[in-house]
């Protein structure tokens, strides 16, 4: 009876080791693992969509960072008060945590669908250069992690900033790894996600950023100096400037602007299209290179005219005189320009003016009659109606108007100005984009390259400087009325 008890006791206590290993090896079934996870591009996809949401700009977020020079809102900004200096830009943990989501699974992916493994490296490459790019412009230097940290690392977790020239070199060769890896075109809702052409996109963007900041800024305390060499490689105002060039270069002539007509806004597709394109409910695809998805039946909606509305957002003077006259002469040209009343301002301007502000032509998306402005939702009579849709969508988060993030025109202006910069723009590369731009709302032809500085861009540009002055101060003038209220320009 012994030896029985015995071999029992044995083969119990085998049983509870064995048991007890298996155990402690499992994977947990209420979390994530590395080892199961990643494996299928549902699992990568539905990782991946948080990029999205956690690097890609709101509506809100792109059309409210207009309180600058050229607009005011109910509360000034930090800019207009002069207050926003670089000590009150904090980083928190919360802020690492789109980085490591994403290096999580650059390590981790190991869908065994090479195509699918490759398609989803590349949305990660994207994003991590959209964060780095984001973050040096708040931030300055950066430390450049490509890697996942753990909270043991404290080498990691405590080394230096790195040069924000360093960080930005990086920033492109994420770039150009993401155009190599990402699909030109993705099977169905392409609009909405990154792609080779959001790609370089995005990087014209981040270049330009990169070489104009070093050309305006080198010897200030932000700079200390323009040229420098990281990993064989040397950055300064015109390597990144040719980069940016480069990359917008390789999109000429590849889409084609928006031009529809089918709101009943005006009578003219030149006079309706360009305030149309951002009041679509569904992207549309040639001139949108990556849009932010705003949906009812998702429940994902914005209150970019909620916002409008009550916080009486209002153009300034400043932006009015911007717009040129229709047949392409600047508005000072004009007898009395500078106390014209709110009828004649709008007279014979170009029509993104109109597309853009309250005019007295402006007729209301969901009526056929003119409006007549109302002094509730402006400060100064130059209410802002781009992104004003019906009244449907001015209720406090009920738009559901997609917003364009990347779009053509942007590319083409990125193009001219990183040639204007460099002193390189031809009568071609005008051609190429700032005519296609004008062309959509029928404004003449710039057509040469300027040689004559206009007094009045230089007096709010008084910085700019270059062989090209001229041209790079109609550049700034045309980026100012393409891109006003979406977030850059």
């Amino acid at each position: 009876m012994k030896k029985i008890l015995y071999s029992l006791s044995i083969g119990v206590a085998a049983l509870g080791l064995t048991s007890c290993e298996d155990f402690l090896t499992k994977s947990p079934e209420t979390s994530l693992s590395p080892d199961a996870y990643f494996s299928s591009r549902a699992e990568l996809d539905l990782w991946a969509n948080k990029f999205y949401s956690d690097i890609v700009p709101t509506a809100e977020t792109l059309a409210e960072l207009n309180a600058d020079d050229n607009c005011s809102s109910t509360s000034l900004s930090a800019i207009q008060r002069g207050t926003l200096t670089p000590s009150s830009k904090t980083w928190t943990a919360d802020t690492w945590k789109p980085l490591r989501n994403i290096n999580y699974m650059l390590e981790n992916n190991k869908c065994t669908d090479a195509s699918v493994k490759t398609m989803y490296d590349g949305v990660a490459y994207f994003f991590r250069a959209w964060f780095y790019y984001n973050a040096v412009r708040q931030y300055g230097d950066m430390p450049w992690y490509d890697h996942v940290i753990g909270s043991a690392d404290t080498d990691d977790l405590n080394r230096p900033r790195d040069p924000r020239g360093y960080v930005m070199l990086k920033v492109l060769q994420d770039l150009d790894m993401a155009y190599e890896l990402l699909p030109a075109k993705w099977s169905s809702d392409a609009v909405y996600h990154v792609s080779k052409d959001a790609a370089l996109a995005l990087k014209s963007r981040a270049a330009l950023f990169e070489g104009t900041f070093r050309k305006y800024h080198a010897g200030s305390e932000y700079l200390p100096v323009d040229e420098q060499t990281f990993d064989g490689v040397t950055v300064s105002s015109e390597w990144f400037l040719a980069q940016a060039a480069d990359a917008a270069g390789r999109m000429l002539g590849s889409r084609k602007l928006y031009t529809g007509n089918t709101k009943g806004i005006a009578k003219k597709a030149t006079d309706a299209s360009y305030r149309e394109y951002f009041i679509l409910e569904d992207a549309e695809t040639d001139e949108t290179i990556l849009s932010r998805r705003y949906n009812v039946d998702l429940k994902v909606r914005h209150g970019v005219q909620f916002d409008y509305k009550n916080a009486h957002r209002s153009a300034a003077a400043r932006l009015v005189n911007h717009y040129l006259q229709s047949d392409g002469t600047p508005i000072q040209n004009r007898s009395g320009w500078e106390t014209l009343t709110y009828s004649d301002v709008f007279s014979k301007r170009d029509p993104r003016m109109a597309q853009t502000l309250h005019g007295p032509s402006y007729v209301a998306v969901d009526g056929t009659s003119h409006e007549r402005l109302s002094f509730e939702r402006t400060f100064n009579g130059y209410r802002i109606i781009k992104y004003i849709s019906d009244s449907g969508h001015e209720t406090a988060t009920t738009s559901t108007t997609d917003f364009p993030v990347l779009r053509y025109a942007e590319v083409l202006l990125n193009y001219a100005e990183a040639k204007a910069e460099l002193g390189q723009l031809t009568d071609a590369d005008i051609a190429a984009t700032i005519d296609v731009v004008r062309a959509r709302v029928g404004m003449p032809a710039l057509a040469t390259v300027p040689t004559t500085e206009d007094a009045l861009m230089k007096e709010y540009y008084p910085h700019a400087k270059g062989s090209q002055l001229a041209a790079i101060l109609e550049v700034r003038r045309e980026r100012t009325v393409e891109l006003f209220c979406e977030g850059f320009r």
